[in-house]
């Protein structure tokens, strides 16, 4: 077995809000730090920054997901630079809010090609290392709305529900080679991502939820940080959702 000290996470789309909080949580907890990032090069260059003043190594890598190829070569720049890859967090994602009759195909292929195919691309990659290794964990982001019919978001529902079913078959598959598959799937969290929310859907939404509070990435960064974790080995192919009840039920008011 690997200790703890030595081990390398890489993170897609770690650059900032969820992807930078998940780096930062494996960080304090004692990981040497990979992140991915598409433009933003200087949000990127201080989650560096900030992981090294953790004690740890960190490594920044531009690319965009969708890129079969570029996966391939990110993981092994990864273990050139850091010494090793054990465990994999699948979070870069996308989402346009519209109805149905109205996606674009563009729409719909940037949404699917960047949060279930750049996961695939990912899994694959790290996938061989992990199995040579015998040993690795892999925990992908997913959403509560995989799960149920939430308007405006066909493409993004679609894409992370393809994305449960990857998980449960990779873990499958990987299971044999002491690799764990994992997927957290969070309800509505405050992040860069969500900026535009109007109020009154954070109103309806927090309506929905059983325990009354939105979430933040500081919510969900221990939740994946645990399942990268030795305490986790028990545990594949495992959707855990994180959403303060938020899918339990329609809202009433009591």
């Amino acid at each position: 077995m690997i200790s703890t000290m030595q081990r390398v996470a890489l993170i897609t789309g770690g650059s900032r809000g969820l992807g930078a909080a998940i780096a930062m949580k494996l960080a304090k907890d004692g990981m040497d730090i990979a992140v991915t990032f598409l433009e933003d090069q200087k949000s990127a260059d201080e989650v560096v920054a900030l992981v090294e003043k953790m004690g740890r190594r960190a490594l920044a890598l531009k690319a965009d997901v969708r890129d079969f190829a570029r996966a391939q070569e990110v993981t092994k720049e990864v273990v050139q630079a850091l010494g090793g890859l054990h465990a994999l967090v699948c979070n870069a994602g996308v989402g346009h809010d519209a109805l149905l009759h109205e996606i674009s195909e563009e729409s719909w292929d940037e949404v699917v090609d960047i949060c279930l195919k750049g996961s695939f691309n990912y899994m694959r990659a790290a996938s061989a290392i992990f199995r040579a290794q015998k040993e690795g964990k892999i925990v992908c982001i997913g959403s509560i709305n995989a799960k149920r019919g939430r308007p405006l978001t066909a493409s993004y529902n679609a894409a992370k529900a393809g994305l449960s079913g990857l998980v449960k078959t990779a873990a499958v598959e990987l299971g044999a080679f002491n690799i764990n598959v994992n997927l957290v799937a969070p309800g509505f969290i405050e992040s860069s991502g969500q900026k535009k929310t109007p109020p009154s859907v954070r109103e309806q939404i927090l309506k929905e939820c059983a325990i009354k509070r939105l979430g933040t990435p500081d919510d969900i960064a221990p939740v994946v940080a645990f399942l990268c974790s030795d305490a986790s080995r028990h545990i594949t192919g495992h959707v855990l959702t994180v959403d303060a009840g938020q899918s339990l039920s329609s809202p009433l008011d009591l």
